[in-house]
């Protein structure tokens, strides 16, 4: 008989026996019991978390003869038919190899006929996200009126890419990543099961590589009992999985804190000629980082970090190293690498260039007092600054006297005319074009360090959309700034109440609102 791989031969034969979708199993078996499995269900998940081997189990327990507390009793004569794969009423369709609207038309037509040996006809369609729309209209009908004697059970790992139609009709299970501790605790028993020998620190590696998975974890773990005859250790898993060695992680950063330029490039070298994948290597260096930022963060990191005690120990050793914003750099630095290789047809240059640059210049170095935050917000307003005093220094030289300005710097009224129209004047030399936009304001109020203009929202709208962009804003504040010998803000509005009585009486209306403050720019 051909080898029986370890995922197939451990598939769960009841709800018991699958672990880590409590909350899926809890609900069907109480559906089961009830008497209320309703005509279609959506499994939805990352892959390996268990939606086909729940889907059989469903499928198992609806024709099961002796079903027990919802869990099927695996010793009826449909029961063992359905664990050796020669039972008739479970069909097993591949949406990916049959997403056409001809195979779902195939499908209502045979959905007419009763069960050939079961007490229900149950079809399981993996990755259901791969039909077409064509199809998914065609599905849409049997799901809304279905036959007593059908149950419909879709899998997908997209459920985003199911039409809503589809969606609003079907029981919705959500299948979560399995915890790293009942993966360990699994393939534990598996490794036991078949006799197999390996190390807690190797299991860990491998519930860390699977993401959540269990199939993929109990398939590597398959390969490795295959590969190794003597205990498999965390060196075995990674040359066999293709990856870098915590320890080899840890050395790469006490070379990084050292400087050390040509033990960086020999290790570098070292890694890449090992035939350890790029983007696998640059992945591992930044999972490293995030773990030694969890162990300077976080009270109890042996919570969120999948490593034995000893290499959490190496990881805080080599932390101290280092502070949280050099950390915090040098995974933005790398992140940045990583969206670079996608581009680039030389990914190692690219991690080697950014590891040298590191060890040189050291791209960590950070002014501990500001976080990373700070230091680029800092950079903009040094920007901003510099930009400012650019602008000030291509001014017009002009003598401050000529601009009337009141001795306090608050709460007095200032000579408005002569500062606007001094204003206008510059800023006409400046710039024609941002000069037209103010001057197409109807009237100005200056108090308190604040000019207020205004413009006539029926014939000025553009010139305010113009006047307010903060390129111009900024020009005007800095011309303002300088003539009046300290900060102006400008402050743009429309002026409803000035619309209003402009129609009436515009001299004696306007002057009403806006006093001696007013300049007729129009005239």
């Amino acid at each position: 008989m051909s080898y029986l791989a370890l995922y197939r031969k451990h598939r769960p034969i009841n709800f018991a026996a699958l672990v880590g979708q409590d909350h899926v199993v809890r609900t069907l078996k109480n559906a089961l019991t009830k008497n209320m499995v309703t005509h279609a269900y959506l499994f939805s998940g990352v892959r390996g978390t268990g939606k086909t081997s729940m889907a059989k189990l469903l499928a198992k327990a609806l024709n099961c003869l002796d079903l027990v507390n919802g869990e099927p009793c695996n010793k009826c004569m449909n029961c063992l038919k359905i664990n050796e794969g020669n039972f008739m009423d479970i069909i097993e369709i591949d949406a990916a190899s049959n997403r056409g609207i001809d195979e779902i038309r195939d499908l209502r037509e045979k959905i007419k006929f009763m069960p050939v040996e079961g007490k229900m006809k149950v079809y399981i369609i993996d990755e259901v996200h791969m039909l077409t729309g064509e199809a998914f209209n065609a599905l849409l009908k049997t799901l809304e009126e279905p036959p007593g004697h059908i149950v419909f059970i879709l899998a997908t790992t997209e459920p985003h890419k199911i039409p809503l139609t589809i969606l609003s009709r079907c029981q919705k299970f959500d299948f979560h990543k399995i915890p790293n501790d009942i993966l360990i605790e699994r393939l534990k028993y598996i490794a036991e099961d078949c006799n197999g020998k390996i190390t807690e620190d190797a299991l860990i590696l491998i519930a860390k590589l699977a993401g959540g998975g269990l199939r993929d974890a109990i398939s590597l773990l398959d390969q490795c009992l295959t590969s190794y005859e003597e205990e498999v250790t965390v060196e075995d898993v990674s040359q066999i999985a293709g990856i870098v060695e915590d320890e080899k992680i840890v050395e790469l950063f006490q070379q990084l804190a050292d400087k050390n330029v040509s033990q960086i490039m020999s290790l570098y070298e070292e890694l890449k000629n090992g035939g350890k994948s790029i983007g696998q290597l640059l992945n591992d260096i930044i999972e490293g980082l995030r773990n030694i930022l969890i162990i300077k963060t976080v009270p109890n990191p042996e919570q969120f970090i999948v490593a034995g005690t000893e290499m959490i120990s190496d990881l805080k050793e080599v932390g101290d190293r280092f502070t949280k914003d050099q950390i915090l750099n040098w995974i933005y630095k790398l992140s940045d690498v990583e969206s670079r290789m996608k581009y680039s047809i030389h990914p190692d240059i690219l991690l080697e260039v950014e590891l040298l640059k590191g060890s040189t210049s050291n791209i960590a170095e950070v002014n501990e007092e500001k976080p990373v935050e700070n230091k680029i917000e800092q950079k903009v307003e040094n920007k901003v600054i510099k930009k400012t005093n650019k602008i000030d220094k291509e001014l017009p030289t002009i003598k401050k006297e000529e601009v009337v300005v009141e001795e306090e710097h608050k709460g007095v009224k200032l000579d408005g005319e002569k500062l606007w129209h001094r204003f206008i004047i510059v800023l006409g030399e400046k710039n024609k074009s941002v000069e037209a936009y103010y001057k197409g304001a109807v009237g100005h109020v200056i108090m308190d360090n604040i000019l207020t203009i205004y413009f006539d929202e029926k014939k000025s709208g553009f010139h305010k959309s113009r006047a307010e962009l903060p390129e111009n804003i900024e020009l005007a504040e800095n011309l303002l700034r300088y003539l009046a010998g300290r900060k102006i803000k400008l402050v743009i509005e429309f002026s409803e109440e000035l619309e209003k009585n402009q129609d009436n009486n515009p001299d004696d209306k306007i002057a009403e609102i806006f006093g001696d403050n007013i300049k007729y720019i129009n005239e």
